[in-house]
């Protein structure tokens, strides 16, 4: 079984040797809730909830069934413009990235390397700026970004991820995430740039 892609890029489950998967939904516009999980065959799971014989006698309870069928059809369209997706998305954080060091050679950093990197996922820091003031600001003027993982929200503490890729202390208290996706503009790009220059 191949999943070509499930959010921004390509996954091959035989190829890469995974065992497990799970995957989320919303990532591809898909309704919220519903999500999938692959199971490499002849890896045994533990039964998630006791009771009828749903999921393969692993999960009781009803099924989503106009949930799974959106899951189905959001999977169809992104396999069907993975590529441009990719393209679109690089383009656009390549150029976020770009302005940013124009804009602040001396208080811009970019966290992680570009190696590997989901393609709308921009990660980065300015020095001496606080995290959590620079994102409530920036929520007031209608930009959304995040410090980290959503299931890390509210989690004052310093991005466990940031500190494993030794990012210097200096920088990990004034990260934020920004992730774009096929709806944005080069012109929002923009003005969350010139947003960010009177904040900072």
């Amino acid at each position: 079984m191949q999943f070509k892609q499930f959010g921004n890029t390509p996954i091959d489950v035989e190829k890469m040797n995974i065992d497990m998967l799970s995957m989320s939904g919303h990532k591809i516009n898909a309704p919220k809730g519903v999500g999938a999980l692959y199971i490499k065959n002849g890896i045994e799971i533990t039964k998630f909830i006791n009771g009828g014989h749903q999921e393969k006698d692993k999960r009781a309870g009803t099924e989503n069934v106009a949930g799974i069928v959106g899951l189905g059809s959001a999977c169809e369209i992104a396999n069907k413009n993975l590529t441009t997706h990719i393209k679109n998305l690089t383009k656009l954080r390549d150029y976020y990235l770009s302005k940013l060091q124009r804009e602040f050679p001396n208080k811009f950093r970019i966290n992680g390397t570009m190696e590997n990197r989901l393609p709308g996922n921009a990660n980065v820091s300015f020095l001496g700026a606080n995290a959590s003031e620079l994102i409530f600001k920036l929520d007031e003027k209608g930009i959304c970004v995040s410090s980290g993982s959503a299931c890390s929200s509210g989690n004052t503490s310093p991005s466990h991820v940031l500190t494993a890729i030794n990012t210097p202390k200096e920088y990990l208290n004034c990260a934020i995430r920004t992730t774009f996706g096929d709806s944005n503009t080069f012109e929002e790009i923009d003005y969350l740039i010139k947003t960010l220059k009177s904040l900072i």
